[in-house]
């Protein structure tokens, strides 16, 4: 009880700073993020919280469904100003930004900004927003190789700042003009997203959740970018991942990485922290599936799970070779094949005779 008493307090306080309804001021208060952290997906967290700020609520399982769920990205890049060669590895739905993905499959109106005096304008309006800042500028965060490189947040404007949120369940405080230029200090390549004022999800989540899952299948099957870069995505990049991790020649891991540990780092980041929910999101995907009752696509996608979370263990100990690596890659690629093909023919109601349907969790 004394915690609420303390709680209201703050949420009258508020009030009197903004000019917000007590209904406005409690769900800013507590949009955190809603996700426990061993589940937490950092990018659909985010739209969690930003559709709480107008009373709407989407189970973080549902979110992560319908902005796409898995993916997979692959990309060695060797720069002669950088001592090793650059590996990334995206293990989320990519390259589609997350949330007006799902606000679009939600059919939640919201506006999106690009330029520096509509994003002032919205923090001048106390407007809760999901933008990205430059890694340089954001002194919590490890540093990048890039400073403009993108750290997409919810920005939670008051009047003595901004409270930040990155979807990790850490939450900053920065001033308006701090995160301006932090906002300028990126290749603005992600919109910033605010919702309209008395916003409600319009779409049944149902629809949505089919829509996110089809965009998934549409990932890991290809094309994505519609040129020769798209080798490296969903499950044609997986298998070209497992090829040149143990591959003679100069593109393959052995001789890439022959002077370097760096890879086995960059595994643990692109597995468990970067783009991606923990485990390359593949414990939480099944659980979306097994929620809609597609529990053949989600068997497989737990089984890959456990090769993940043996690359990832095995990276961080310092333990995994070339070969090794090569066999868990190979496996993640045929039961992923697997899955997606188990997922489709679910989508298109050729298995057990219908399509995809939440069953407990849903927007309201």
């Amino acid at each position: 009880m004394t915690e609420r008493r303390a709680f209201k307090a703050r949420v009258r306080a508020r009030m009197a700073e903004t000019g917000q309804t007590y209904a406005q001021a409690a769900a800013l208060l507590e949009a955190g993020n809603p996700a426990r952290a061993v589940d937490t997906h950092p990018a659909s967290a985010l739209v969690v919280a930003l559709l709480r700020t107008e009373g709407i609520a989407l189970a973080p399982e549902l979110a992560f469904g319908i902005g796409g769920g898995i993916g997979f990205m692959y990309a060695v890049f060797s720069y002669k100003e950088v001592g090793h060669p650059l590996l990334t590895i995206v293990c989320q739905h990519h390259p589609e930004p997350w949330a007006p993905a799902i606000l679009e499959r939600l059919r939640v109106p919201h506006v999106s900004v690009r330029t520096r005096p509509a994003v002032a304008a919205l923090i001048g309006e106390g407007r809760p927003m999901i933008l990205p800042l430059g890694r340089g500028h954001l002194p919590w965060l490890r540093e990048s190789q890039d400073p403009r490189e993108e750290h997409v947040v919810l920005a939670l404007p008051g009047a003595s700042g901004c409270r930040v949120l990155d979807g990790s369940g850490a939450s900053h405080h920065m001033s308006a003009n701090d995160l301006l230029a932090a906002y300028m200090g990126t290749r603005r390549t992600h919109p910033v997203i605010s919702l309209e004022a008395g916003a409600r999800a319009a779409s049944d989540a149902d629809a949505a959740l089919g829509a996110g899952l089809r965009a998934c299948v549409a990932g890991m099957t290809g094309p994505v970018l519609g040129n020769a870069f798209d080798v490296n995505f969903g499950l044609s990049g997986l298998r070209k991942w497992a090829r040149l991790s143990d591959a003679a020649g100069r593109d393959g891991w052995p001789t890439l990485f022959k002077d370097t540990d760096i890879w086995r780092h960059r595994l643990v980041d692109g597995i468990e922290r970067e783009h991606t929910a923990r485990t390359a999101g593949r414990p939480l995907f099944a659980r979306v599936l097994r929620s809609g009752g597609a529990a053949r696509a989600a068997h497989t996608f737990e089984q890959s799970a456990h090769h993940w979370a043996n690359i990832s263990h095995r990276a961080a100990s310092g333990t995994i070779t070339f070969p090794e690596l090569a066999r868990e890659i190979t496996r993640i690629a045929e039961l992923e094949t697997e899955g997606i093909r188990l997922l489709s023919a679910r989508l298109d109601g050729e298995e057990g005779g219908r399509t995809i349907s939440p069953t407990a969790s849903r927007s309201g």
